[in-house]
This record gives structure tokens, C-alpha cells and sequence, in this order.
């Protein structure tokens, strides 16, 4: 890696270091009552998915199932996801929202809809959709990394 290309490496890490505190703070603000991150996400998945089982939770958070099934008993035990073991399947426990739960959502995502409407609202509609277009494929290349790697460092 060269000098240049070296710079441009740090600067993007500086700015997404800056871009993941704005979010943790977004989180803290949205995610209240006790809710932490992990169970924000854990609900907005299932809420995306309406039911899901804890093997498609944990591949799509890509956590493994022991940490996703302690949030999943978490969020049982508050009252705020129902999970359902299948009599024809003991092994494949389904998980669902509560009315509890799909108000908290609700909460999460108005609160998160309004402040990246503010957010985005110095952009055109063209930039926005770049903006999206970028950081998918950010995201997307950055999956694929962790899915084939062990090695971060050599």
C-alpha cells in the first residue's frame, strides 16, 4: 500500500470511528428502558422478518446461537418476544413479537426515521441514493471479508 492509498485508509477508519459513536449515541437515545443495543437490533430483525427462528436470527446478526438465544431469553422474559417450539419440530423454536414489543419498535423506528430524515436532508435525492448505493456495497464487501477470513493482520 502506498502513501497515498495509506491516508485515504486512515481517514475512511477516522470517519467511520466518528459515523459509529453518532450511531451508538442514536442508539442510547432510541434504544431506552432498558433495552440494549443487541436487543434493539435483535427486535428490528424480527420485526423485519415478523417470525424467525434463532438460527436464522444469529446468521443474519451473524452472532453465534448460544449469544443470540441469550438475548432472544432476555427479551422473553420482559415481555417483549414470544417464542414458540413447534410440536412436529422441538429443535426449530419460532420467535415472534409481542404487542409490547412491536410498540418498542415502533418507538425505534420513528425516533431513528426522523433523525436520518434530518440527517440526509442536506443531500439531493441523487446523493442519497448514492449514499446508499456506496455504503451497501461497503457493507456487502465487508460481510464477504469476514465470511472468508480468519486473518485480519499478517
Amino acid at each position: 500500500m502506498d502513501a497515498s492509498e495509506n491516508q485515504i485508509i486512515t481517514q475512511f477508519r477516522s470517519i467511520l470511528r466518528r459515523f459509529e459513536r453518532e450511531i451508538f449515541m442514536l442508539n442510547n437515545d432510541s434504544c431506552c428502558n432498558g433495552i440494549t443495543m443487541a436487543q434493539c437490533h435483535t427486535l428490528l430483525e424480527v420485526e423485519h422478518k415478523e417470525k424467525e427462528s434463532l438460527t436464522g436470527l444469529a446468521k443474519t446478526l451473524g452472532l453465534d446461537k448460544s449469544t443470540v438465544s441469550r438475548t432472544v431469553d432476555g427479551l422473553v422474559n420482559v415481555g417483549l418476544l414470544n417464542r414458540t417450539i413447534p410440536a412436529e419440530n422441538r429443535r426449530m423454536a419460532t420467535i415472534q413479537l409481542t404487542h409490547a414489543g412491536k410498540n418498542i419498535c415502533n418507538t425505534i423506528n420513528c425516533n431513528s426515521d426522523q433523525y436520518f430524515e434530518k440527517t440526509l436532508s442536506v443531500f439531493t435525492d441523487q446523493e442519497k441514493s448514492e449514499i446508499i448505493r456506496l455504503l451497501e456495497k461497503a457493507t456487502n464487501r465487508m460481510a464477504e471479508l469476514r465470511s472468508t477470513s480468519d486473518e485480519c493482520c499478517n
